[in-house]
């Protein structure tokens, strides 16, 4: 049996890493968890009903006390890990959990999919860097990934998880929003990050105005923290047109009943181009590989300035399909999380 640490720092760590946890657990591992306090990280952990220790918090934009806050978090995991006896350590691009592993002289995987996220700590501490096979292998060399440090999965991070959902209609009604109308979810942008541009806001701000004067749409709003869903209730021009959520929801849910989706980042995008949903990115940083292919099959539409904003349809749609699709979707994320556990166990190990 091995010990097997997951840190989760950012909320759409949750639905990943939930099925990889229990799948491990089946095998007969122990399995612990440490949670970084961001956004609804932490209320969706304790929805999932996972056990779990929650160590340190985001430290806002200022690049100063970002560096601080990741090395403060270092110390609290490395205390928090002392006489556990863990085999191998695992995130989806835990800066403090690399850090804290080089430390302990704990084998460590790391995953990511987003090329031009800053990668360099993954890619020289850990011991195995774990990807989508969508990113080529002379991306992965250009980034000094090669040989046994680099593995990657069939499949893109958002599959994992699809094999637990099943739709269901009743959220509009806890909403409180009229079937009738076009519904828009929206993820504004992860102002906090290091890769954010304010362009960003921009395009965002300009699609709430344009949804304000709409009497057939409705917004529900994603906010990715309580002081980002207040800067956006200010910003509202007609506030009756939006619904801006103070607890998550189930987000593959939320979607699946959408009419569209426009995002400001990765997560929630690619979850809406694999149930059909027609999405929009307003992302206005580097265009990764997985969006530039999403994009390039018509699954995605990117919106990276505000002349863009007008690409943005607003429209009722089909949501018939899904029945059809579910046992595809939950055989697809079998093979997966078989797949990365695998790879988990094998670096265990080594």
């Amino acid at each position: 049996m091995s010990s097997i640490w997951i840190d989760l720092d950012n909320a759409p760590h949750v639905p990943f890493f939930k099925p990889l946890i229990f799948e491990l657990q089946e095998r007969g591992h122990r399995v612990s968890v440490t949670v970084r306090d961001y956004g609804y990280t932490r209320e969706l952990i304790d929805q999932a009903g996972i056990p779990y220790d929650l160590i340190g918090r985001h430290s806002g934009k200022n690049i100063v006390r970002k560096v601080f806050g990741i090395l403060g978090r270092v110390v609290s995991l490395i205390l928090w890990s002392r006489g556990r006896k863990i085999d191998v350590a695992v995130s989806h691009g835990s800066r403090a959990l690399v850090l804290a592993c080089a430390v302990l002289r704990i084998p460590c995987v790391t995953m990511y999919d987003y090329e031009f996220v800053s990668t360099s700590i993954f890619n020289k501490l850990s011991s195995k860097v774990l990807l989508p096979h969508i990113l080529p292998p002379d991306l992965l060399k250009s980034m000094g990934l090669e040989g046994k440090r680099v593995a990657q999965y069939p499949g893109l991070k958002e599959e994992v998880y699809l094999g637990d959902f099943t739709p269901e209609p009743s959220i509009l009604a806890h909403l409180g929003v009229n079937p009738g109308r076009v519904l828009a979810v929206i993820r504004p942008p992860a102002t906090a990050a290091h890769y954010h541009n304010p362009l960003s806001e921009e395009i965002i701000q300009a699609l709430f105005d344009r949804i304000s004067a709409m009497e057939n749409v409705v917004g529900v709003i994603t906010p990715r923290t309580s002081s980002q869903a207040e800067a956006i209730r200010r910003s509202l021009k007609n506030p009756s047109n939006f619904r801006i959520l103070d607890e998550p929801v189930n987000g593959l849910n939320l979607i699946a009943n959408a009419d569209l989706v426009v995002g400001g980042g990765g997560t929630m995008n690619r979850e809406a181009a694999f149930l059909g949903v027609p999405v929009y990115s307003v992302f206005t940083g580097k265009v990764g590989t997985i969006d530039r292919t999403l994009s390039e099959r018509g699954k995605l539409t990117l919106v990276r300035t505000l002349g863009d904003v007008d690409l943005v349809k607003f429209v009722k749609r089909d949501r018939s399909n899904y029945n059809a699709r579910v046992e595809e979707w939950r055989a697809r994320s079998r093979e997966l999380v078989g797949v990365i556990c695998t790879e988990i166990l094998e670096t265990a190990k080594s």
